[in-house]
């Protein structure tokens, strides 16, 4: 009887343990720029430590693409009105954004969360050149 408790005890702690491991991180921009000790002029880096990881990082809509009124293709930035003014921020503040439920487009200068597995990799759009991808898996807006 007590092996039994132990062992349901076991497979329910190990079932919690994995449900959080799912939960996304919540990242800030500063975050996508990894620390390091070298500084070399003009070197963008990438924090290729979050390559996979499923993340929740707040920023404005650059749109690219719609269906109807509805963003699903889109530049995530970290101020208004980035890369719609010269120059862009570097591509390591710029994340390309993919969305299969679309955004509603009247609501563009709102601040908005964004969670989705995030990977590495450079992507130039008409705007500027991006470093991170995310495929949403959901949008809201950013409460503050």
């Amino acid at each position: 009887m007590i092996k039994n408790f132990f062992a349901i005890f076991g497979i329910l702690l190990l079932l919690i343990s994995n449900s959080y491991s799912k939960d996304s991180k919540e990242i800030t921009w500063s975050d996508l720029v990894p620390w390091t000790n070298v500084f070399t002029p003009n070197e963008v880096k990438f924090n290729k430590k979050l390559d996979g990881k499923t993340v929740k990082i707040p920023g404005y809509i650059v749109p690219l693409d719609h269906i109807g009124f509805g963003v699903v293709e889109f530049m995530l930035v970290p101020f208004i009105g980035a890369c719609i003014h010269v120059p862009p921020p570097p591509p390591n503040q710029l994340i390309y954004v993919t969305t299969e439920k679309p955004w509603d487009a009247m609501t563009l200068w709102e601040p908005i969360w964004v969670t989705g597995t995030i990977i590495v990799k450079a992507q130039t759009n008409i705007w500027a050149e991006t470093g991170y991808q995310i495929s949403a898996d959901e949008i809201e807006f950013y409460d503050y």
